[in-house]
């Protein structure tokens, strides 16, 4: 049975899945929304396990590692769903907001945020909150 509230937005953002202090792995954001996302990659984390999904904002040279709290929903060998802790997340909405918005002018192109890609950065304790 679906649960998830919001329509689901096609994207491709890659992000990172933490238990902090741990980084638990990198995977891509490939649909969202305001309750969930699905996370392409190899994790391993139960069903119902807290994490955060951190999203690495680069903008003018200045990174932003942004978590979102979550717990996993759904494991499958090609993925997770996760459901923000929170429904529709401010970091969330506004991603929702531009993917919309870029659709709406690309009617047929798929959606790529430009994002650094967080294999290439760690999220510290203090960080994850």
């Amino acid at each position: 049975m679906e649960h998830r509230w919001g329509e689901r937005i096609q994207v491709d953002i890659p992000v990172q899945v933490s238990v902090p202090p741990l980084v638990i792995g990198t995977g891509r954001v490939l649909n969202v929304s305001i309750s969930g996302a699905w996370i392409s990659g190899k994790f391993d984390l139960p069903p119902l396990a807290r994490a955060f999904v951190i999203f690495d904002f680069a903008l003018a040279g200045h990174h932003e590692a942004l978590p979102i709290a979550c717990y996993v929903a759904r494991v499958r060998p090609e993925g997770i769903g996760v459901e923000w802790r929170e429904l529709a997340p401010q970091i969330v909405s506004d991603l929702i907001l531009f993917a919309t918005e870029t659709h709406q002018k690309h009617e047929h192109q798929e959606i790529v945020i430009p994002i650094e890609d967080p294999a290439h950065h760690t999220l510290s304790n203090t960080q994850a909150g």
